[in-house]
């Protein structure tokens, strides 16, 4: 990585200029939000960003995540563009993320930057959704990978090292499949069984991330409804914002020992290559 400080230090600026954004919308309409993934672990374990993480993450229980994605387009400031992940003819996962166009990247990790219009080319925020936990979980929990294998017939390449016996066959039938239907067919689908799963179970303890399946820590893991309830906030720089009540269980559960720093080759940015304006 070359020019390690300056870059770093200019992709965190946008990154807090990013989650002050939604920080300040949510605040203005009571709507509920908590810092998720790297950036809830930076926030308890280093009181700021991780070093080398390079983007910003928070989840949304799906009440507060509908409201957000009506009043947000209405309110925010242009710099920051809402990506919908249902808006693109092109699959790249079923997150929709908040992007700040005055920052762009010359490349990305994932590459194939023209395929996806170069739209992923600048830092971004992910929107995750808590749905609840409903009496047929592991059947939905099937039918989104279903729908997710499907969606990877409109990515322009597909790592299938990911998947081994059964799952590598159905990733291949599926996604060739996939290739034959419009993905905006594909991600309606996928938003009908999130909201399926939710409908009539809004009472539930437990919840899970509803549109995370690349992160192996998170797919299918349940959360007690109890941790959502309040929150507690914590530092990035000079501002507060809201965790999960039990942050320390909550890190615990999916980091281990999550106050020891992984080894040095694996302090890295994982979504930028590089900086150009």
């Amino acid at each position: 990585m070359n020019d390690s400080y300056s870059y770093m230090d200019r992709l965190h600026q946008s990154n807090y200029d990013l989650l002050c954004e939604v920080d300040r919308i949510c605040k203005a309409h009571d709507i509920s939000y908590f810092l998720h993934g790297g950036t809830f672990l930076g926030a308890v374990r280093h009181q700021d960003f991780i070093p080398w993480d390079d983007d910003v993450d928070i989840a949304m229980k799906r009440e507060d995540y509908d409201r957000f994605m009506e009043i947000y387009p209405k309110e925010a400031d242009p710099r920051f563009k809402l990506l919908k992940f249902e808006d693109y003819p092109q699959f790249f996962d079923f997150i929709s993320k908040i992007t700040d166009t005055q920052v762009t990247m010359a490349h990305t990790a994932y590459g194939y930057e023209d395929f996806y219009q170069r739209r992923y080319n600048h830092p971004s925020l992910d929107l995750f959704v808590f749905d609840h936990v409903g009496p047929n979980h592991k059947k939905n929990l099937t039918k989104l990978q279903m729908i997710y294998a499907l969606a990877m017939g409109h990515r322009p390449m597909i790592d299938y090292s990911k998947f081994k016996g059964i799952r590598l066959v159905g990733a291949h039938v599926l996604s060739g499949i996939g290739r034959c239907i419009p993905f905006h067919t594909i991600a309606s689908w996928y938003k009908k069984a999130q909201i399926s799963e939710n409908a009539g179970n809004e009472n539930s303890s437990t919840l899970f991330l509803s549109n995370e399946q690349q992160h192996p820590h998170y797919w299918g893991m349940e959360y007690d409804a109890a941790y959502y309830k309040g929150g507690v906030n914590m530092k990035i720089r000079d501002r507060q914002f809201p965790v999960p009540d039990s942050y320390d269980r909550w890190l615990r559960d999916v980091y281990g020992d999550y106050m020891k720093l992984p080894p040095e080759d694996q302090r890295r940015p994982q979504h930028v290559s590089e900086l150009i304006q």
